[in-house]
């Protein structure tokens, strides 16, 4: 029995011993590695004539988190690198705060989003390479002191070495690099991947977005069946409101990228690159810039690629650029993102004034005539109303003895017409900006966010003051504006509730917004009073 055991413990001890020989479970020094890919005349490779295809079985992410990782710390934020597939999560901005009043950084990741999960396949009947992929890391946190540093993780399968290394430096890109060293006597046929997981909401500004030939593309929802791009990426990831999580691509080249519902609001998006055959004694890398921070256009575009596109501003992003930089050129003289909203929305104003007066003049003469009009046009509206044909007929005609043309009112329409790219842009400026976030006015904490005063009693609703002035003055502007007395009653209806239809559509909106249509509509009143006051003496005269 005592000899059994013994014989037991030996053999035990071989296999132990043995596995760790020739598993992928040693670690490689890093210094031996970088050595490897650092020389020139040790890089030969080509793409395979034989594509491998992408694995549909990948692997669930229920287990990836529970493994080792590597804390990180720069001066732009700190996160964790996992050492099952050397993917990046939980990452939190220093330079930005979770609320106004908390010293707690922001958070851009949530539980189980993570970016640039490391697959290699190789091709059947050669090494076999696990899916999770466990690197080994000579640390287990890594804080940046000064200038470009690097932190390698290495694993190794037989005679195939993957090392994965992040190069920090006090931006908010990370370059990583992924290398593949062919150490034995054969040629190795694999295909990289990069598996990255986000989330995906459209009422809360989430989406995926990627940058492919000359376009850029955004998906707000989660796909019901996976979908398939194959093209020339400059970059791909994931976008919140004011964040940005994206992996800038350095290889050139068509890459696939597949993207598939991992969750109710989250994709899951697999990048792959071509199939490489990798030459005995040859190394094969890859690089990319993982980019955690804001959208903030000028730090966008030192990336070049493009990058600045993640910054979306809707249809007229042309018109609303400009206009951002007016809000920040605004805010460095007067220091106050609230009375910068204001001091445009009075630029913009009095630059469209003069359109604004000729459309409101326009509309006032229409409807001055049709109300003389509008006793004769009831007269042959009774008298006709069995008979439509004549009675159009009829109601043309006195237009025409009366030199009104009813499609006059259009063209009185169109210099408002013109205004709306401006509103529109200038609304998806206060939309998104960053610079508001956080910015504070008279009682107003944030004017990226809806007023938070207290709750009304018993019904949970908080209280806005902000809302209800905007709906105020609204109503006020449509008292002094006579109704269209071409308008049937159920428009007449439509019109004097929409002052309280907007209230409640407007009721959950930033607060920035919400000033810059107050201030448009208390504009609007005194260019009122002055077309009334003006058309009065026209009148008169």
């Amino acid at each position: 029995m005592k000899k059994n055991y013994l014989i037991f413990l030996l053999a035990s001890m071989v296999i132990i011993f043995g596995s760790n020989f020739f598993t992928s479970t040693d670690e490689v020094p890093a210094e031996n590695i970088n050595e490897t890919v650092s020389s020139n005349k040790q890089s030969e490779y080509q793409v395979s004539d034989n594509p491998i295809e992408v694995s549909e079985d990948m692997p669930e992410l229920s287990g990836t988190f529970q493994n080792e990782s590597v804390k990180f710390s720069t001066p732009m934020f700190d996160g964790k690198i996992s050492k099952v597939g050397g993917f990046i999560y939980d990452v939190r901005l220093k330079k930005y705060f979770a609320a106004p009043d908390s010293y707690e950084f922001t958070k851009i990741m949530q539980a189980g989003e993570f970016m640039s999960k490391t697959i290699v396949q190789a091709k059947k009947g050669q090494q076999d390479i696990p899916k999770e992929i466990n690197f080994n890391s000579k640390v287990n946190s890594y804080e940046f002191s000064s200038g470009i540093k690097q932190l390698n993780l290495v694993a190794k399968f037989g005679q195939i070495t993957i090392q994965k290394s992040f190069i920090f430096n006090d931006d908010y890109g990370i370059e990583q690099q992924i290398v593949v060293f062919n150490n034995s006597s054969k040629d190795f046929v694999f295909r990289v991947f990069e598996e990255s997981v986000g989330e995906v909401d459209a009422a809360e500004h989430n989406v995926m977005g990627y940058f492919i030939d000359e376009d850029m593309e955004v998906v707000d929802s989660a796909p019901s069946e996976t979908e398939k791009i194959i093209g020339d990426f400059s970059w791909y990831g994931f976008s919140k409101k004011y964040f940005l999580t994206s992996n800038i691509l350095q290889t050139a080249g068509d890459k696939t990228l597949k993207y598939s519902k991992s969750s109710k609001d989250s994709i899951r998006s697999l990048l792959s690159y071509k199939s490489i055959k990798l030459r005995p004694g040859s190394r094969y890398n890859t690089s990319s810039i993982v980019f955690l921070g804001p959208k903030d256009p000028s730090v966008l575009k030192k990336y070049g690629k493009n990058f600045g596109e993640a910054h979306d501003l809707g249809w007229f992003g042309w018109l609303a650029s400009p206009l951002e930089k007016l809000l920040k050129l605004s805010y460095g003289v007067i220091n106050n993102y609230g009375l910068a909203i204001i001091f445009i929305t009075l630029l913009i104003r009095i630059v469209f004034l003069p359109l604004t007066i000729k459309s409101m003049m326009s509309m006032k003469k229409m409807q001055s005539k049709m109300a003389l009009m509008k006793p004769r046009l009831d007269a042959i509206k009774e008298e006709f109303k069995d008979d439509k044909t004549t009675q159009n007929s009829e109601i043309m005609k006195l237009y025409s003895k009366e030199g009104v043309n009813p499609l006059s009112s259009l063209s009185g329409c169109l210099p408002m017409l013109v205004q709306i790219p401006v509103f529109v842009a200038l609304y998806n400026v206060l939309l998104y900006s960053l610079d508001l976030r956080h910015s504070e006015f008279l009682w107003i904490t944030d004017l990226s966010s809806p007023e938070m005063l207290f709750d009304i009693p018993g019904t949970g609703i908080p209280f806005r003051i902000l809302p209800l002035v905007m709906g105020i003055s609204w109503f006020l502007t449509q008292k002094l504006t006579p109704p269209n007395p071409g308008a049937d009653d159920f428009q007449q209806k439509i019109f004097q509730y929409m002052p309280i239809m907007f209230t409640v559509m407007f009721w959950g909106l930033p607060s920035g917004l919400i000033l810059y249509w107050t201030i448009s509509n208390v504009i609007s009143i005194f260019q009122q009073l002055y077309i009334n006051k003006k058309f009065e003496k026209m009148q008169g005269a």
